[in-house]
């Protein structure tokens, strides 16, 4: 899925890693924007993927309503069962979710190889 719905929306471009989907956003997540990107993040979640990781690197502005993104996306993947993480490097991203506090209560990665590899590791069948 990729689409531009307009210059004020973020691109959104999904790809799977071996059953694992990674939802990359890019550009501004603000409260004009964020709901579109949340029903678009969930409709991923939908498909059961073994995991899901939003990657948030093209994300040039990140305010409150992102964090709330978030937030709802790790409740929904919880109650799913999936495993969940997030890709943030970008400053604009990193320093809203360190003052907000989220920073230590959501599954970050430095990357989405790192991302894929823990959540594929946390969704494997356990073998007796």
């Amino acid at each position: 899925m990729e689409h531009e719905i307009n210059e004020d929306q973020p691109v959104l471009r999904t790809t799977d890693h071996d059953g694992v989907a990674v939802v990359e956003l890019a550009g501004e997540l603000d409260m004009k924007t964020a709901k579109t990107s949340l029903a678009d993040v969930l409709l991923v979640l939908d498909q059961r993927p073994n995991g899901i990781v939003v990657d948030l690197h093209g994300v040039t502005f990140f305010g409150s309503a992102g964090v709330s993104l978030l937030i709802s996306v790790q409740q929904e993947a919880g109650q799913q069962g999936v495993p969940f993480g997030i890709v943030a490097a970008h400053k604009a991203v990193t320093r809203s979710l360190t003052v907000s506090g989220m920073d230590s209560r959501l599954p970050l990665f430095a990357t989405v190889a790192d991302a894929v590899i823990v959540l594929r590791a946390s969704s494997a069948p356990l073998r007796p």
